[in-house]
């Protein structure tokens, strides 16, 4: 949605127009009123509006100065000029000033809406688009790819690159990072995830807005390391991403560095649960929980880390080795807990219940009931089922499900998965005009990255090359 701002010294007038139009059903909402022009000045800088319809004749401030005074802003708005009056010198003083529009009281719905239409279409063509189609280049960064993607950044004006070094930035949430009109390459990555590769000046600049107020509709913000060689892009890529889902540990909402974590203090940890699981020495396990919810509380740990806790404890716990995860996406683990204290507080209450219990044998199979389970995950693959939502559904231990496939299917019952959906992601890269991103989404992988080194490692080649081979 657009953000729009009312700008009137009479508040009837605003409430008028608020209510005549129905804002959203042309891509806005109202996001402030002001009731004169100094308070629509200290407004704007606060809201950030797209789009500031303004009265001309107002107290302390007129609606012409507010023009002028909007002009030196660091970031664009559009005006529309609403008055009484009709005078020519008005409507060519506001049309000079820079005003989209000069619309006259009392407000005509037909024409706001046609203003409105022509609004969106301005600022829709303002937006970066949609450049993922680039991500191959960046996933397999030979020659011959570095070559195409110096040229598209030329193209973009992002030219400096040994002199001024690209940034790379990932949001994650809805909408879109404010403030960015060129000089970008935006890559979707995900649902909610959006990576965009900016000059290092300036995401400099734009860091700094983001650092005073954080951009409504997101949930965090990681700015990679700068780098000056294209083939850096796909590592600070990654490195922001962890960066952008930095809230989970500080449940704070901001735009977050990449900064030196503590990874050998928390392997040490992780060497000591797996030894107090195997001994099922509950008080040791509790300690060890203690001593990563204070690394965590230091902030010296991110989502990666909380990612490593989660599958390691629960593998160590289920005795289901290094090949079965139970989730294997930061979106997945962010969706699946509040912040990263709720995890902990979930491992700590599985550690209990199965520490305390003699392990489960495995029993003879149940063929009746693996086989509902079997044809369950079967049908419903590209959905986000884990072993731990099988658990609860039919009632069994995770373990004994784990030991179920690799005896009825010969595999893990995350690599069952895994080659289900690389399988249905073959056909459609075979049979559609999907992309490669619609096609990740519609296999229930909604991390472009991870599902192009998942299909790599099965295939043996990228999506983007099988694409091509089947085209020959």
């Amino acid at each position: 949605m657009h953000k729009v701002l009312l700008v009137d010294d009479e508040s009837w007038v605003v409430e008028s127009l608020k209510d005549l139009i129905d804002w959203e059903r042309y891509g806005f909402e109202v996001v402030g009123q002001a009731y004169n022009g100094t308070d629509a000045l200290e407004a704007i800088w606060r809201y950030k509006p797209d789009v500031v319809f303004t009265d001309i004749r107002m107290p302390e401030m007129n609606g012409l100065e507010l023009l002028q005074r909007g002009k030196s802003l660091p970031f664009p708005v559009h005006y529309v000029v609403v008055s009484g009056y009709a005078e020519f010198a008005y409507v060519q003083k506001a049309l000079n000033y820079g005003a989209v529009a000069y619309c006259l009281k009392p407000f005509d719905e037909l024409e706001i809406a046609g203003v409105l239409m022509k609004l969106n279409q301005m600022l829709e063509a303002g937006k970066p688009s949609d450049d993922s189609s680039l991500i191959p280049w960046i996933e397999d960064p030979s020659a011959a790819n570095e070559r195409k993607l110096e040229d598209e950044l030329m193209q973009h004006g992002i030219s400096d690159v040994a002199v001024d070094g690209i940034v790379m930035v990932v949001s994650v949430g809805s909408g879109e990072l404010p403030d960015i009109h060129e000089r970008v390459i935006k890559l979707k990555t995900g649902t909610s995830k959006t990576a965009y590769l900016l000059s290092g000046r300036q995401a400099e600049a734009m860091r700094t807005k983001w650092t005073l107020q954080f951009p409504a509709g997101m949930m965090g913000i990681g700015v990679s390391n700068k780098v000056c060689e294209l083939s850096g892009i796909k590592g600070e890529i990654a490195n922001a991403d962890v960066m952008a889902y930095q809230f989970f540990v500080t449940k704070d909402n901001r735009a977050y560095e990449p900064q030196l974590f503590k990874d050998a203090e928390l392997n040490q940890h992780m060497l000591r649960m797996s030894d107090a699981i195997r001994d099922k020495d509950h008080k040791s396990a509790q300690l060890v929980f203690s001593s990563i919810e204070d690394l965590f509380r230091e902030q010296v740990l991110s989502i990666r880390h909380a990612f490593q806790v989660y599958n390691m404890t629960v593998s160590f716990l289920f005795k289901l080795g290094q090949t079965e995860n139970i989730l294997y996406s930061y979106e997945q683990l962010a969706q699946s807990f509040d912040h990263v204290f709720d995890m902990m507080a979930e491992l700590r209450s599985l550690a209990a219940r199965y520490l305390k219990t003699p392990d489960l044998a495995l029993a003879e199979t149940k063929n009746q009931t693996f086989n509902a389970m079997f044809q369950f995950v079967t049908e419903n693959f590209q959905q986000d089922i884990s072993l731990q939502d099988l658990s609860e559904q039919f009632y069994m231990n995770p373990s004994y499900i784990s030991q179920l496939f690799k005896k009825e299917v010969g595999e893990t019952f995350t690599t069952y998965m895994s080659k289900l959906r690389i399988k249905y992601a073959c056909e459609l890269l075979d049979g559609s005009s999907l992309s490669i991103q619609e096609v990740s989404e519609k296999i229930g992988y909604h991390d472009y990255f991870y599902f192009t080194r998942l299909f790599k490692k099965i295939m043996g080649k990228t999506p983007t090359q099988y694409r091509n081979e089947q085209l020959v």
